[in-house]
């Protein structure tokens, strides 16, 4: 099987789901499962099959059209009889340009839709000659085999490619989540860390405990530390799934939280009362330098699935 690359482009528009394309009398079951397997990748709501896809009454060509205008990505399942399956006059039906399995192909490949035939059981690709005009296109296409005996590693190699054109499956939007409100939280601490050291700072008083009045309290001077704490306990929630390679640096990010907050926080513990303001200037000091670490460090992780 030659290299799976690129599946088409990805249109602007919000193409994020995944259309089933299949014969109810060649793979109806195995198309189900499948469904079912893809729906756990990428999230139920955006994979759409016929049978659960389409509401009574509603108009069913009208239908499979708006769901192939909303597809990034069309799975067409071939198995042993799909080529081959005849109607009741012994024609072929992928012959039939109302054939609803024909029409579905032939405007996804019209369309550049990403097009990915899987083969089950034992189907082979179709060759060009053995397709009607508007479906040649599609022996061109690589094909993946699923089977039985390695569903769960097949269903995973098909979720990757697809996922070429329809990126986001439910771990990596739970991923995301992670990243963005650890993020948030190392910014908005950053910020506070370097206010709060220039106040200090500025408030240099070794002898006056003007600090103190200003407004400085121990929860105040806790509340960088906290946010770092929870972006570090997002962070190494976040390992099992990131990527191998860029699993380190989010490693890296909760030892330096572990470091970075616990050391500052007890110089500020043990000093605050006798050298209020030098507690506080390290304190804080220390607090933007680590946010400064972690905010690369989060960064480097890429909080990319694996």
């Amino acid at each position: 099987m030659a290299q799976l690359g690129r599946l088409g482009r990805r249109e602007p528009s919000a193409k994020d789901r995944i259309f089933i394309n299949y014969r109810r009398d060649d793979s109806a079951g195995f198309a189900g499962r499948l469904a079912d397997s893809l729906g756990a990748w990428f999230g139920p709501d955006r994979i759409f099959r016929d049978v659960s896809g389409i509401h009574y009454g509603e108009d069913f060509e009208q239908a499979i059209d708006g769901k192939l205008e909303e597809s990034g990505a069309v799975v067409v399942v071939i198995g042993d009889r799909w080529l081959a399956a005849a109607n009741a006059d012994g024609e072929r039906r992928l012959d039939d340009p109302h054939d609803y399995v024909s029409r579905e192909i032939s405007v996804a490949l019209a369309n550049g839709v990403a097009v990915v035939p899987v083969l089950i059981g034992n189907a082979s690709m179709p060759r060009a000659d053995e397709l009607p005009e508007a479906l040649k296109d599609l022996a061109k296409r690589n094909a993946i085999t699923v089977s039985d005996e390695r569903w769960s590693f097949d269903v995973e190699r098909l979720a990757k490619v697809l996922s070429i054109d329809v990126p986001g499956s439910v771990a990596q939007r739970r991923l995301d989540r992670a990243k963005w409100l650890a993020l948030t939280l190392i910014v908005a601490t950053g910020t506070l860390s370097v206010f709060a050291f220039c106040r200090a700072v500025l408030a240099w008083a070794p002898a006056g405990g003007g600090l103190r009045a200003a407004g400085y309290i121990p929860l105040i001077a806790a509340t960088p530390f906290i946010a770092m704490i929870i972006a570090a306990t997002l962070t190494l929630n976040a390992l099992p799934a990131l990527a191998p390679r860029e699993r380190r640096f989010g490693l890296a990010a909760v030892g330096l939280a572990a470091v970075g907050t616990l050391v500052p926080f007890v110089n500020y513990a043990l000093t605050n009362v006798a050298q209020p303001a030098q507690s506080l200037v390290v304190t804080f000091g220390a607090g933007a330098i680590v946010a400064l670490a972690m905010l690369a460090l989060i960064t480097l992780a890429g909080f990319r699935a694996k």
